[in-house]
């Protein structure tokens, strides 16, 4: 099911069905919302790939004492290590927390996940 969730401008984003399905060939495009948003990333990005948490926050300049910490706080719990990513970066600011941000970490060769990018109108 495709769902439209309002933000605060009263602009749409789009969700996909499922973002990881395996007939899919082309990325799901999103209305531009001015922000990108920790749910946004939990709901479609995390949810897909929690397994690389580790990744996505070293391509995303997360020191290695913080990435350690993050492990270490939650050896068995992946979505919740990837949560701590995502704060870091919305609150250190340690790459812009915007959309040409989250296309870049998804294509690079450290994360690898293209098929996860959205197209943004």
């Amino acid at each position: 099911l495709n769902s439209k969730y309002k933000t605060q401008n009263e602009q749409s984003i789009t969700l996909p069905e499922q973002i990881s399905s395996p007939e899919r060939k082309s990325p799901e495009t999103y209305d531009r919302n001015p922000q990108l948003t920790y749910k946004f990333l939990m709901d479609h990005i995390v949810s897909q790939i929690p397994h690389k948490w580790y990744e996505f926050g070293s391509a995303l300049a997360i020191t290695p004492p913080q990435m350690e910490e993050i492990k270490e706080n939650h050896p068995s719990n992946e979505n919740r290590a990837f949560a701590d990513v995502i704060q870091i970066w919305q609150t250190e600011k340690t790459r812009p927390f915007t959309w040409e941000t989250l296309m870049m970490v998804l294509e690079s060769t450290t994360v690898n996940e293209p098929q996860l990018v959205p197209t943004i109108k």
